[in-house]
């Protein structure tokens, strides 16, 4: 509920408020020595309005947010310790009322302590010392400290700058970093204060060198081509002849992005999705989308959605794939999105639930693997906007945080031996997978790899890809069409993540027999389009996928 009040009161201006707000903090004084954890009491007062949240910023990093629900009096109060490394620091207490303004109270800490600098509790999967990556940059680690301690927050330093924080003892995320040689320190610090660091260098090149290869550029152009005979007069893309569905359009678009010269179909594609934003929606939140039919150039609102979450998530994987495209022109039309943004994800987090995994919609409360994976990764691909675009390290840490609690819900759907649970349902029972059932059984199981939730590397990676071909050994060869009419592109790029080059050939070259050569028929329509492009870009080297 504290999300919609937040984001309906931002939609209305408000009079100036007479009241004064204030922030005031007990502990640490300013100017103190003090040791880790260090204790933080502070109270905020909203003036006329109820305080929403408090938050503690250590270094520019947000650190700990308190956010309030209690919106009966205009005060709220937090009490916390939170864990820093020995050293000065410079600390920010700042709270937000129900009118939107802002007030802070800053002070500078000295802690001491002893700092530990050894690097035997700390495990950096991704990426390897001394290796060569694209931008963004993966990287997976975890922290185990000495028996009877815990870990209180992990950071990831590249050339001494501080680029990542998390509050705990592990992450996976994906960083942006400039072409060239690297020094990345990746440090962790316990409940006592010790640090513990990892240094590693990395040499990171091109994330947009594509080489054009024969085939391969000749069917992302060939779909690129057909793909603009889908859109509509007002930038709409077509399902079919005669539908807008907008997760498969974001789709769509996300493949577009990989053609420089469908960039003016992408952003007319996400100026219609802005436009047709809900302000509110049925279920009372802003930000969301519902699918039309589409008739003569008539748009008619089903007043309904299949999902909430994965409508929401991909449309934010779109932003971050369209800017991190390099085009001035581009990033440009992102950077006058940032509002729009974070009303979309904050329809994520309104459905997320305190084990991390969202609701398919408010009233449909599924917790799907497939929907979950793609809300992951639009929650990192909305910190890369916010960190990128608008240089927000502050609401790119939200984000982070969100998708840090949404990995933990992840984690928690794989049930070993090579199978994810298909959807968590209504009282939490993790539902197994079919694996002779193609949809959504078995093609669910693709999606944490393909989402990045997972490193193809990763142990979960291949024994899910292993049991996934040991029960579809000819997917390759669309064995699935008997149950399924669709050509599942997607199936092939998880594949080519995997390194499988022999099969996702195979199945490009069936595709190309079945639908390029003969003017991209149905069953094959703008998503399928969209992962196709993004396959083919793969295929010839452009990372990420």
């Amino acid at each position: 509920m504290k999300n919609k009040i937040r984001l309906f009161i931002g939609l209305v201006a408000f009079s100036t408020i007479g009241f004064a707000q204030t922030v005031s903090v007990s502990s640490p004084a300013s100017g103190a020595t003090v040791s880790s954890p260090v204790q933080f009491t502070a109270t905020a007062n909203g003036g006329s309005r109820p305080v929403t949240a408090i938050r503690i910023y250590v270094d520019g990093q947000s650190m700990y947010t308190l956010n309030n629900t209690n919106f009966s009096t205009t005060t709220a109060s937090l009490n916390t310790s939170v864990s820093l490394p020995t050293g000065g620091h410079s600390a920010i207490v700042q709270a937000w009322n129900a009118a939107g303004q802002v007030f802070s109270s800053s002070m500078n800490i000295n802690v001491s302590g002893t700092t530990t600098t050894s690097s035997s509790g700390i495990t950096v999967s991704s990426p390897a010392n001394g290796a060569t990556v694209n931008s963004p940059v993966n990287f997976v680690a975890s922290a185990a400290p000495p028996s009877g301690r815990t870990i209180a927050a992990m950071r990831v330093y590249v050339d001494g700058v501080s680029v990542y924080t998390v509050g705990g003892s592990s992450f996976s995320t994906a960083l942006p970093i400039a072409n060239g040689g690297h020094t990345v320190n990746v440090q962790a610090w316990d409940n006592t204060g010790a640090v513990y660091k990892n240094t590693l260098t990395v040499n990171v090149g091109s994330s947009t060198t594509v080489t054009n290869s024969g085939p391969y550029q000749n069917d992302l152009s060939a779909t690129a081509k057909w793909m603009a005979t889908t859109v509509a007069p007002d930038g709409a893309l077509l399902y079919g002849t005669q539908a807008i569905n907008p997760y498969y359009s974001n789709l769509a678009a996300i493949g577009l992005t990989r053609d420089p010269g469908s960039y003016g179909i992408v952003q007319r594609w996400m100026q219609w999705y802005i436009n047709h934003l809900n302000w509110p929606d049925k279920w009372g939140f802003y930000g969301t989308t519902y699918d039309y039919d589409y008739n003569n150039g008539a748009e008619i609102s089903h007043i309904d959605a299949d999902s909430t979450d994965s409508y929401a998530a991909t449309f934010l994987s779109l932003a971050w794939a369209f800017y991190n495209t390099g085009d001035a022109n581009a990033q440009a039309y992102v950077k006058t999105l940032s509002y729009q943004l974070d009303a979309i994800g904050q329809v994520l987090v309104q459905t997320q639930n305190s084990d991390g995994l969202t609701w398919a919609k408010p009233d449909y409360q599924i917790k799907y693997l497939m929907d979950n994976c793609e809300a992951y990764r639009g929650l990192r691909d909305l910190a890369l906007v916010y960190q990128n675009a608008f240089n927000d390290a502050a609401k790119a840490q939200y984000y982070n945080a969100k998708a840090d609690l949404m990995l933990q819900g992840l984690n928690g759907l794989y049930l070993n031996n090579g199978k994810w649970a298909v959807y968590k349902d209504g009282i939490d029972r993790l539902i197994p997978p079919d694996m002779s059932v193609w949809y959504a059984d078995a093609s669910s199981q693709m999606f944490p790899v393909m989402q990045g939730v997972i490193p193809p590397t990763d142990p979960r990676a291949v024994a899910t890809y292993n049991s996934f071909n040991a029960a579809w050994p000819q997917w390759q060869n669309l064995s699935f069409s008997s149950q399924d009419p669709f050509p599942w592109v997607m199936i092939a790029d998880a594949a080519a993540v995997m390194g499988d080059n022999a099969r996702v050939n195979t199945y490009i070259t069936n595709i190309e027999n079945q639908y390029v050569k003969t003017g991209f028929p149905w069953t094959f329509y703008n998503m399928e389009g969209g992962w196709f492009m993004r396959l083919n870009a793969y295929m010839m080297g452009k990372r990420p996928l």
